[in-house]
């Protein structure tokens, strides 16, 4: 598994908003967002802590998680195994992009890219999935400077939920096509 590369953030309010990274950069007019509040270290724990092997069913998997996020270009473009494995069940669960969301009419979200893919013994994936996955945030960014312990509880709840809702998405039998 590899965390992300730390947060994004995306606002879409009445009268500016789309500007990628305003409020994590501080932007005038853009919501103040704490400095790295889910840094690659800390989406790493939460990750291990989430068991995702657990989650996806994937028995007989070790958990190796990676401290250090994957560019996208390596994460898009290489079509075998990232690390080099010769194991005969081996899995890849990559987090590719972590954004906060703010919209003046729906609040605030936690949104988290997911891709997946299971090899099994093979050198090609048996599967690959990726989807976006998002969780309402209520304390997060934080209003008042003595908010901000539960508003970083906040962001961290909810990444946690995500790599819960992945699992429930991957596993959820495929919709049929009509």
């Amino acid at each position: 598994m590899w965390p992300g590369s730390g947060l994004n953030s995306v606002y879409h309010g009445w009268l500016h908003g789309g500007l990628v990274n305003g409020a994590v950069d501080g932007r005038d007019g853009y919501p103040e967002v704490p400095p790295d509040p889910i840094a690659t270290t800390e989406q790493a724990t939460l990750l291990a802590a989430a068991e995702p092997q657990r989650l996806l069913k994937l028995d007989g998997h070790r958990l190796i998680v990676h401290p250090d996020a994957l560019p996208s270009r390596v994460i898009r473009s290489t079509p075998g195994r990232i690390e080099a494995s010769a194991s005969p069940c081996y899995a890849e669960l990559i987090v590719d992009d972590v954004f906060l969301q703010q919209d003046v009419v729906n609040g605030s979200a936690l949104k988290v890219l997911f891709r997946y893919r299971n090899f099994g013994a093979g050198t090609a994936p048996e599967r690959s999935f990726g989807t976006w996955v998002q969780t309402s945030l209520s304390a997060f960014p934080p209003k008042q400077p003595g908010e901000l312990e539960a508003a970083l509880v906040d962001v961290r709840r909810a990444y946690t939920a995500n790599v819960e809702r992945f699992a429930a998405a991957l596993l959820a039998p495929p919709r049929s096509r009509r």
